[in-house]
């Protein structure tokens, strides 16, 4: 509409307006006949009647007046409603133009000048399709011819050109207007921006794209079971049409016989449940392939009342992964270099024929192999020589059991061997004599005949043991004996053996139970500076009292405090007792005393014992430079890299170090110089020889000049006469520590001991006892 085309007059007003002229009009009429008109002798009319006139004339003037109020009132509110149209018009949040025939736009309204991107006045008589993009101008005259032909509303999607910005869409509905005054056809349309619809239907649109890619690459296809028809629709892919409908049980065909129950069991008891998601792994037909493995994902697709509607099942083809992952478990479990079971596997299967033979009441065997000498085939020919030599003995073990028996490597040069329903030892006994004598028939290794014995010990079930752990270890005890017997035996557990397991297993948890409620207890032997006769410090020594009996000495609880994985716990306590006794022996006034304290192997190589020694004497406030740590020399060739750089670190924490057991290892020149060491300590075992005539002087004169080379004092451990101590005297030795100084005893009698002592003269001097 143009602004021009004014809103109609109501017809209630039209109405009044004509009443009110007629009205005026046969007054008008009847007052100039009797005030013009005249009588016959020319005498105008009667007073009364001219009364009467005037009253209606009065009347009427009174009629008029409201009428013309009535008038004006309905005129303002003619102009207030022109004015609510155009506001409206004007300020409608959609666009609205009107056209004339060609298309040249008439009239527009605020939002069609700004999604035309043009002011109001510069619109009128420019082409609409100007402010198109070009793809669009064809569909906008289409929807023009269509409008022309059919008189019926057209509507279509349009992008305007939008100036510099993007394309804005709009949805342009257009509809026939009123004629013009020539009565030439004229156009009414309303523009709806829809850019936000259309950008959301594109980020929907790529995202069905990237799905659907996502899906074809991964392999999946879909199917939907409606439970209350039991309809199954199935597709083969995304991209492909959907099969027919199906039953749950006619698309089961497919699934393997041994899954089949399974899966659709646990389809239906899904759809029973009130489980939103679930995964099932079966195995399903391929067309050419046979059987391959599929995920399901099972996924409930609901009523908006929560009511189950549909089962959604997403299927991926995983035969790859499951390939992988039974390649990894095989990995896992077999040996790579013999392909046998490993020590995880060999529990898992020996578990069940145990549990087997347990139901049975018959009897199994276990036979640890060892092969006798192997470490010579490695150092001799090599590494590759061993292990093709572990291969052959692998394949000769696997011929020379029966088909049910478990053959398997533990490691290194370690087989075990489980005998299921053996009618009596002699069948072990039997078939480890033939065991023995097919591996000693000798190998090609490269060309080269290589012979090999190997050695075992047998246990039985149940007899010696219930457990594969038990079994073993009875086994493995029994193979040492063997060994001791001379190369290619094996050997029985016995009663005496059963006893010796059995005392060990008692004194490693009364080991366990001594560390958890701290029975172990430290004493110290003073260590004494040769030339000064002062006492340098004291050597911490681990004790474990017995209520009753004897303690039991380190030699003993030591290793077994390793193998039981406790040994790290006491190295800790060791630490914080020994921080805690020269706490006390300050307040008894005594002087600042060094403690020394031994650090196995299986500490020193601990992965947390770096970070929780430092974090120890963080905690206690101690000074590192009164603590020195005594590593033996064996324990340092273990991994001289691994050593010194866990050296470094103790060095690093201001801890002092020594090389315990000087002498009794293979440690070249290079390597101790290497390690970043504070002193030697030099074995009692160097001392036996020292009244036989042998060389003692002469080595412990090489010891004694390699420290001072290496400016390492030397202490020589031991001292049990004024023998041994003048000789270490005689040699320069720095330090000397033994019985004769002073014997291992607790913090309160060092202290007395000390009151003794340190009387002394420097030279000569005698111990005190």
């Amino acid at each position: 509409m143009r602004r021009g085309d004014e809103p109609e007059e109501p017809d209630e007003l039209a109405q009044d307006r004509s009443t009110v002229e007629q009205t005026a009009s046969r007054l008008r009429a009847r007052a100039e006949r009797r005030l013009g008109g005249t009588s016959p002798g020319g005498a105008p009319s009667t007073l009364a009647e001219a009364a009467q006139l005037l009253h209606e004339l009065h009347v009427h003037r009174i009629e008029l007046e409201l009428q013309n109020e009535e008038l004006r009132r309905a005129q303002a509110e003619l102009e207030a409603s022109r004015a609510r149209y155009f506001d409206l018009y004007d300020l409608a949040p959609v666009g609205y133009l009107s056209l004339s025939e060609a298309g040249l736009i008439e009239e527009a309204n605020l939002a069609a000048a700004a999604l035309l991107s043009t002011p109001r006045a510069a619109l009128l008589g420019q082409p609409f399709s100007r402010f198109l993009c070009d793809e669009d101008r064809a569909l906008h005259y289409g929807c023009l011819r269509a409008l022309r032909s059919t008189g019926a509303q057209q509507r279509c999607e349009l992008r305007l050109a939008g100036g510099e910005g993007p394309p804005i869409w709009v949805l342009a509905e257009a509809a026939p207007a009123p004629q013009g005054p020539s009565g030439e056809a004229r156009w009414r349309s309303v523009l709806i921006d829809i850019t936000t619809r259309k950008h959301d239907e594109q980020a929907l649109s790529d995202a069905q794209a990237r799905l659907r890619l996502a899906a074809d690459v991964a392999e999946l296809t879909f199917a939907e079971w409606d439970p209350r028809r039991d309809q199954l629709m199935p597709s083969s892919s995304m991209r492909e049409p959907p099969e027919p409908a199906m039953t749950l049980e006619g698309w089961g065909d497919r699934i393997h016989p041994e899954d089949r129950p399974r899966v659709i069991a646990a389809i239906r008891a899904f759809a029973r449940s009130r489980v939103d998601t679930a995964e099932l792994q079966y195995r399903v037909r391929h067309n050419a392939d046979g059987y391959r493995w599929n995920l399901t994902r099972l996924e409930t697709l609901g009523q908006p009342d929560g009511q189950l509607e549909r089962v959604l099942l997403v299927h991926q083809d995983v035969t790859l992964r499951k390939q992988s992952e039974d390649r990894a478990v095989y990995m896992a479990q077999h040996d790579p270099l013999t392909g046998l079971p490993s020590r995880a596997l060999l529990d898992q299967l020996a578990a069940h024929m145990i549990a087997g033979a347990e139901r049975a009441g018959t009897q199994l065997a276990v036979l640890f192999f060892d092969l006798d000498r192997f470490k010579a085939v490695n150092d001799l020919l090599g590494h590759e020589a061993g292990d093709q030599l572990l291969q052959a003995v692998a394949q000769r073990l696997r011929t020379s059991f029966r088909a049910e028996d478990l053959v398997s490597r533990l490691g290194g040069d370690e087989f075990v061997v489980v005998m299921a329903n053996i009618p009596d030892a002699e069948e072990a006994a039997r078939a480890a004599r033939q065991a023995i004598a097919t591996l000693a028939r000798p190998y090609d290794i490269d060309g080269q005949p290589l012979p090999c014995a190997a050695s075992l010990g047998i246990s039985l079930f149940p007899r010696d043991g219930r457990t594969l752990g038990t079994l073993m270890q009875r086994a493995d005890l029994a193979m040492y004996q063997a060994k001791q017997m001379g190369s290619g035996r094996y050997q029985f557990v016995t009663e005496a053996l059963n006893r010796k397991v059995e005392t060990t297993a008692r004194l490693e948890q009364q080991l366990r139970q001594a560390v958890a409620d701290h029975e172990l207890r430290l004493v110290y032997q003073p260590m004494v500076d040769i030339a000064s006769g002062r006492v340098a410090g004291v050597e911490a020594l681990l004790r474990w009292p017995q209520p009753r009996g004897t303690p039991i000495p380190p030699a003993t609880f030591v290793p077994m405090a390793e193998a039981i994985h406790v040994i790290h716990e006491i190295g800790q306590w060791v630490v914080r007792e020994a921080v805690r006794q020269q706490a006390l022996w300050r307040e008894a006034r005594l002087p600042r005393i060094p403690i020394s304290v031994n650090v196995s192997s299986h500490q020193l190589y601990h992965p947390r014992f770096l970070p929780e020694l430092a974090a120890l004497i963080r905690e206690l406030d101690a000074d590192p430079s009164a603590l020195s740590m005594q590593v033996s020399e064996a324990a340092l060739l273990e991994s001289p890299s691994s050593a010194k750089r866990l050296l470094s670190g103790l060095k690093a924490l201001g801890i002092a170090l020594v090389m315990d057991d000087f002498g009794l290892g293979c440690s070249s020149l290079c390597q101790l110089e290497d390690f970043p060491l504070d002193g030697l300590a030099v074995n009692r075992v160097l001392f036996e020889r020292l009244h036989t005539g042998s060389t003692m002087p002469a080595v412990m004169d090489v010891i004694v000049h390699l420290g001072q080379a290496l400016k390492l004092p030397v202490t020589a451990v031991g001292i049990e006469s004024q023998a041994d101590l003048s000789f270490v005297r005689a040699h320069q030795c720095s330090l000397a520590q033994g019985d004769y100084l002073g014997a291992p005893m607790s913090g309160d009698e060092f202290v007395a001991w000390y009151g003794r002592y340190s009387g002394l003269p420097h030279s000569e001097f005698h111990a005190p006892h």
